[in-house]
Order: C-alpha cells, then structure tokens, then sequence
C-alpha cells in the first residue's frame, strides 16, 4: 500500500506537485485529462469531482510500477503508451523505500511493487514502465495563494 489516505498522500508529496493544464471534465468518465511535460494524458482524479478546474493546476501525479530499472545514460523523458498509462526516463530525486520522485520533465511520484535495487538513490537516472492508471492529486489552492488572485481582481 502506498497511501493511507489522500489527504495524507497529498500533505507528504505536495513539495514534488507537478505544473499541469487541466482540461474540462468528460461527464461519466473517471479520468482528467491533463497536459504536463509536453505530453496530454488522462489521470484518475483521487481528490473529488468539484476539486478540478479547467486550467493551471499543481498536480501530484503518481505512477504505480511493478520494477524500476536503472539506466547508463541520462535522460528525461515522458511517453503516453496507453490510456492512463505512461513510460518515463528521467533523475530521481528522492528515495523513501519503494516510493521514488522521479524527475521526467516534472516530478511523478512512483510506487514500485517489486523493490528497488538496494543500491538505488537521489542521483540515479531510471526508467519506469507505469501501470495504468496514473494517479492525480489535484493540490488545494493554500489561502496565500487565493488572497493573491483575489487581490489581482
């Protein structure tokens, strides 16, 4: 289990949220379609339906994998290889377990069933084969940043 809840999960990965476009929700579909990284892919919204809006939005997003493989040569990069489901090559920037953040352009937060390699650490370029689906944690506005647009009307 990766989470104990979503509130949980959003106060301990909020730091590694991720700049995405949100686009308008698809009545009856659980996925958000969002755009990050210069690639457009759907997420299943774990934070609520009236939580989204079309537009900017921090995003934590979460990658499930059953194996993370180290790699030689540095690169980022993220690939929409199905619906909800994505590939990524990128730094990772934090270890805690089975749970990395993996910097692909953005940072994704990637929960891997089959245990790392020991010896995997911040500083080790990976690749991730995620399964679907990508996990999106839409991050609340702090009453700091809603004083800020208020004040801008």
């Amino acid at each position: 289990m990766f989470e104990e809840s979503v509130e949980s999960f959003i106060t301990q990965w909020r730091p590694y949220a991720a700049d995405a476009a949100l686009f308008a929700h698809t009545e009856g579909s659980p996925l958000l379609e969002c755009a990050a990284a210069g690639a457009i892919f759907g997420v299943f919204e774990r934070t609520g339906p009236y939580t989204a809006h079309s537009g900017p939005a921090k995003l934590i997003l979460h990658l499930m994998a059953e194996q993370v493989e180290l790699l030689e040569e540095p690169e980022r990069r993220l690939e929409v290889v199905g619906p909800s489901r994505l590939k990524v090559t990128g730094l990772v920037v934090l270890r805690q377990g089975q749970m990395l953040v993996v910097d692909a352009g953005v940072p994704l937060v990637v929960g891997s069933f089959g245990a790392p390699s020991d010896t995997l650490a911040a500083g080790d370029w990976v690749s991730v084969n995620g399964l679907a689906p990508v996990h999106g944690f839409v991050v609340p506005k702090t009453r700091s940043t809603l004083a800020a647009v208020h004040a801008e009307i």
